[in-house]
C-alpha cells in the first residue's frame, strides 16, 4: 500500500548514498536508466527545489526541481540511506509530468521556461 511522501529536510542530512554502477540492485543504474545522472540530482538539491507529496512505496521523500541547465524539470524520490541514517539514498527519477511542475511553477511563483512533457508522450513511455 502506498504512503505519501513528506518534506525534504537536507539539513539532517550529510551525504548521499550512491553505489557503484555495476553493483547488484544500483540505485546509480536504476536512476541512469532515466536518463537522470548523479550530477543531475545533486544540482536539483542545489538549486530551486520544492517538496512535493507523492504516493511512494520504496522511498520517503519526493522532491522537483530544474537541472543544472534549467532545461528539463526533474521530480526525484529519495529514501533515508539503510547504511547510514544521515545519508541520503537517491532511489529514482523522470522528467516532471505535467501536475508536478504546475505544483513547481505555484510554490516558487516562477514560471517555468523549460521543456514541458504532454501527456501523450508520458503514456508511450510507460508502455
Amino acid at each position: 500500500m502506498p504512503e505519501k511522501s513528506r518534506p525534504l529536510d537536507l539539513d539532517g542530512f550529510d551525504a548521499y548514498d550512491w553505489d557503484e554502477e555495476d553493483a547488484e540492485g544500483s540505485n546509480l543504474a536504476h536512476i541512469l536508466r532515466h536518463d537522470i545522472d548523479d550530477v543531475a540530482v545533486e544540482a536539483v538539491l542545489d538549486g530551486d527545489w520544492i517538496s512535493v507529496e507523492l504516493d511512494v512505496r520504496t522511498a520517503e521523500f519526493a522532491v522537483v526541481g530544474p537541472d543544472r541547465r534549467w532545461n528539463r524539470m526533474l521530480t526525484l524520490l529519495f529514501d533515508t540511506s539503510y547504511k547510514q541514517g544521515n545519508w541520503l539514498r537517491p532511489v529514482t527519477g523522470w522528467e516532471s509530468e505535467p501536475p508536478e511542475l504546475l505544483e513547481w511553477e505555484r510554490v516558487t511563483g516562477q514560471k517555468w521556461g523549460g521543456r514541458r512533457k504532454k501527456r501523450t508522450e508520458q503514456r508511450r513511455k510507460r508502455r
